[in-house]
This record gives structure tokens, sequence and C-alpha cells, in this order.
């Protein structure tokens, strides 16, 4: 995919926003603000078209995903949303499966993403948060599971993120009692790397990702995966994958970079191949 096409899927969108902050840092703002970003059926399928168009450019090195106004994503949109008890099995398995489709490509492209956690994150707004690669919150920011108190379970990896990212204990008690997350508590729970002012957080998250978009890609993008399923394969497995990933990026313009520039005692300048 050509630059040029890199905003394509958004660029028809009500209800998201792409911006570049930095040469190689694409933000992508969920703009339902008077919902509070809450999940539409349109919104879901657009960030999905969006997230895989920007991974194939090869301008885009990182994503910031935030939420435009006073939320980050309140969840679902109980007025307008893709799925409900009276369907049939196979139509509620594809209204969930536009949300498990988030966070299945969040976790699946090789770019890496940073949510800019702005408020609310609630339900599958936190389950999306969660699939990010990193999060940085804001003071008001705010993270919960709560499915549960709507009779629900986190139906769209919530279960499955939650005990990689905090332990198992502290995962069940999130999801059993929807506990809300907020500010500082959220580094203490281990769901965000940082809490920042609300007023400096598009900056600080814009500042790491391009910190992150300064490193190799193939490199980045080869980590991410192997990182991923870490939890997932055995040892052997893990040594197998490794070893491809690590082939893939041996032959890349971007290690030849790096040992050249090590040898010269410079800063190496990478270039995406």
């Amino acid at each position: 995919m050509t630059d040029s096409m890199d905003a394509t899927a958004a660029a028809g969108s009500d209800v998201l926003d792409v911006e570049y902050t930095h040469e190689h840092v694409a933000r992508v703002q969920l703009a339902r603000p008077d919902a509070l970003n809450a999940y539409n059926e349109q919104l879901l399928h657009d960030l999905v078209e969006t997230l895989r168009s920007l991974d194939g450019a090869t301008r885009v090195r990182t994503i910031v995903l935030t939420g435009e106004g006073k939320g980050f994503c309140a969840g679902v949109d109980l007025e307008d949303m893709p799925l409900s008890a009276e369907q049939d099995l196979a139509e509620y398995e594809r209204g969930l499966g536009m949300f498990q489709e988030v966070v299945a490509t969040l976790r699946g492209i090789g770019t890496p993403v940073v949510a800019a956690v702005n408020g609310y994150a609630m339900g599958a707004g936190c389950d999306t948060a969660l699939a990010c690669d990193f999060r940085i919150a804001g003071e008001s920011g705010t993270m919960a599971e709560t499915f549960v108190d709507v009779g629900f379970v986190p139906g769209d990896g919530g279960a499955y993120l939650l005990p990689r990212i905090v332990g198992e204990a502290k995962a069940k008690e999130l999801i059993m009692t929807g506990k809300h997350v907020s500010g500082e508590e959220l580094v203490e729970w281990g769901l965000v790397r940082e809490c920042v002012p609300d007023d400096e957080l598009q900056e600080v998250a814009t500042d790491f990702a391009t910190k992150l978009a300064s490193g190799p890609p193939v490199a980045v993008a080869e980590s991410k995966a192997l990182v991923n399923e870490a939890f997932d394969v055995d040892l052997e497995t893990a040594h197998e994958h490794a070893t491809r990933a690590q082939r893939i990026c041996s032959q890349t313009a971007d290690h030849e970079e790096a040992v050249q520039a090590f040898a010269e005692d410079r800063e190496p300048e990478f270039e995406g191949r």
C-alpha cells in the first residue's frame, strides 16, 4: 500500500479522524464525542479498516489511538448496537465478532499501537485499550470491565488480555467486581505505563510513539508478534518463531544500517526495509 492510500479507510468516515502528529506517527481518534465514543456498527467497522490501512502504509511506524472529547470509549452504544439477545446464534456471533475483530486487529497488526486514555474506557472500550501495546492515561482516565454490571462477561477479549497484563488475581477482581480504576491508580494496578495531566496526554503519547517509531520497523513488528504469542506457545515453538523472525531481520537494510552505525559511533537512521 502506498502512502497516498494510508488513510483511505478513514477518509470517508464521520466517526473517525486520522492525522499525523509526527512524520511516522498516525493518531486515530474515535469521533463520536456526544456518545463518549461508544461503539456502534459503523465505528467498529471503520476502526478495523483504518487500522489495517495504516498498518499497510510504509510511512506509518506507530499509531496513537484516542477519543475525541471527554471519553476514550464508553463501550457499546446501547441505542445503536449490532447485537441483541433476540438474535439467533449466527447473528449474535456476527455482532459480537465485530467487537472481537477490533481486539484481534490491534493485536495482529505489526505496527505498535499506543492508547492515549482520555476519560472513560469502559467495557469494550476498556478491552480496546488493553489490546493496544501500550497505554498512557490522563488524570481523568478511568478503565473498568463493566460487563458484570449488566450480567455479561468480557466477550471481546478482556478475560484473555487482563491476566497477561495484571496477573490472574487482579484480572478476576476487575472482571468479577466491575471495579473502576482511575488516575494514578491505573499505574498501581499495572493497567497503564504512566498517568499524566489531561492537557499533556496527547503530547506525551505522541512523544512515546515517536520514540517507538525511531526503531527498525521490521524488528519492532516481529518483536510484537513474539511477545503476543509468548503465553500461548511452548519454549520450543517460541525458539522456532524467534529464529524465523531473526532471520527476517538479518536480511533487512535496517540491520545493515544498525551495524554500520555502531561501527561509526553514530545513531542509526532506519528506513523500514
